[in-house]
């Protein structure tokens, strides 16, 4: 202890304002705001944060987090048999995206049913319970019709009988196996800045809470969409955590909410694909650290292959390796007392907060999405990521920067594009589309490729 006491004795305290100062002497005349950046949210990053000047905040933190592997259901006996194998090589959990009824005992047979997770695009409440019987209530159903809604553009079947379903559903099964997803990721794919998700995912759980009742409160979960400004993704999900539980004490029933996280498809290209990898790792590691309780990844080749084995089997082994090699799962708490993260913490919770107060103001998030507001603010985001991509300040490696000219043609499963809206909408959707289609489609284009 003496050592160690001794060794600090030949430093002494430098203030943030003699650290400044140094700072202006060494950029002989350069502006010192010349250092200061400003994120897509209007939140400066400056170039150093010090123990006498930050902001502290408070965060939260898991005690561990859960590996997810997913796959869109289609062929029950082969979703069944991916299932088995993700589960014994590594998964905690496996998702399966439903959007309409199937055969639950042809996909279920010999699973652990406690590690089953059902996000469900679809409201058809007989085959829901009995998908809750077959399950004996052990696996857990996600479900948002709010969300699909705002996704494509119209109810199931229309907004009275949606929530009559729903509420059906939520009398027929019990609290532990329905939840209320409230699915932030369509925000994040479609171009909204951070604080627009955390902003209108609060206000999305509050229009259930509004419909349903104070009850559901411990039902409603979020799902997020993990992008590439590592340190504020890890924030937002802190963020998230520390306004539910503000908005949920209001009810009297304080909760602190379950985050499902996996990357955002927004920045993920076609060309140069391993490159993807890179992303997903940042992404899944900021998910950790921001405190997502279920973590789940995507292929390199999401944007373009069907489901494969070999890049659902990277895409896993991330995760574990993160959990089990890196031990991230015993490093949960170390953003604690990080002067960047609790300063901008608390700038981007009284951004979200501002925003969150505005829409529930104007009537709410439902009032707003007939408004069409929220469509038109995530458009304005989209677009001005849009731009920065466009003169490379956004780099996809790849794609708009280091492209590789001899770069071989992938094969592609499928069509990879924003498609075009067909039919009637009672609002415009909010649409996701990624930043590099332009600059695909004119080198797939170029190249002789037509869809």
């Amino acid at each position: 202890m003496g050592v160690k006491n001794s060794l600090f004795q030949d430093f002494k305290k430098v203030s943030s304002q003699e650290w400044k100062l140094k700072i202006q002497a060494d950029l002989k005349g350069t502006d010192y705001q010349s250092l200061i950046t400003k994120t897509l949210e209007g939140v400066d990053i400056k170039p150093f944060y010090h123990y006498d000047t930050y902001i502290p905040s408070e965060q939260t933190f898991n005690d561990q987090f859960h590996i997810v592997q997913e796959l869109n259901l289609s062929d029950e006996s082969i979703a069944n048999k991916i299932a088995l194998n993700a589960l014994k090589k590594g998964a905690d959990f496996f998702t399966f995206y439903v959007d309409k009824p199937f055969d639950i005992d042809k996909l279920i047979k010999n699973l652990d049913l406690n590690k089953l997770i059902f996000k469900a695009d679809m409201l058809q409440v007989d085959f829901l319970v009995n998908l809750a019987k077959k399950t004996q209530e052990k696996s857990r159903l996600l479900i948002d019709p709010l969300g699909h809604f705002a996704r494509y553009g119209n109810w199931f079947d229309n907004e009275q009988k949606d929530f009559d379903n729903l509420k059906v559903l939520k009398d027929k099964v019990s609290e532990k196996f329905l939840h209320i997803d409230i699915r932030t990721e369509h925000y994040k794919n479609a171009g909204a800045n951070i604080t627009q998700e955390i902003a209108y995912g609060l206000s999305h759980a509050v229009e259930y809470i509004e419909k349903l009742g104070e009850g559901i409160l411990p039902q409603i979960q979020f799902s997020m969409a993990q992008g590439s400004h590592y340190f504020f993704e890890i924030i937002k999900i802190k963020v998230l955590k520390n306004l539910w539980q503000i908005i949920s004490t209001s009810y009297q029933n304080p909760q602190i909410p379950l985050v499902y996280a996996r990357p955002a498809l927004r920045n993920k290209t076609i060309f140069d694909p391993y490159v993807n990898l890179l992303r997903t790792g940042m992404e899944i590691m900021s998910a950790i650290l921001g405190g997502a309780d279920f973590v789940a990844n995507i292929p390199f080749d999401v944007t373009y292959k069907k489901s494969n084995e070999f890049s659902e089997r990277l895409a896993r082994n991330q995760l574990i390796i993160l959990k089990n090699e890196a031990h991230f799962n015993e490093a949960l708490r170390s953003t604690s007392g990080n002067y960047f993260l609790e300063e901008n913490i608390y700038k981007l919770s009284e951004q979200a907060l501002n925003l969150f107060k505005t829409l529930e103001k104007s009537g709410g998030f439902l009032a707003q999405l007939y408004k069409g507001q929220i469509q038109r603010k995530i458009s304005a985001s989209a677009e001005k990521q849009d731009k920065k991509y466009s003169n490379g300040e956004i780099v996809l490696v790849g794609t708009n920067k280091y492209i590789n000219q001899n770069e071989e043609i992938p094969a592609i499963d499928f069509y990879p594009f924003l498609k075009k809206r067909k039919g009637q909408t009672l609002i415009r959707p909010i649409v996701p589309k990624r930043l590099a289609e332009k600059a695909e489609i004119e080198r797939l284009e170029k190249a002789g490729v037509r869809f």
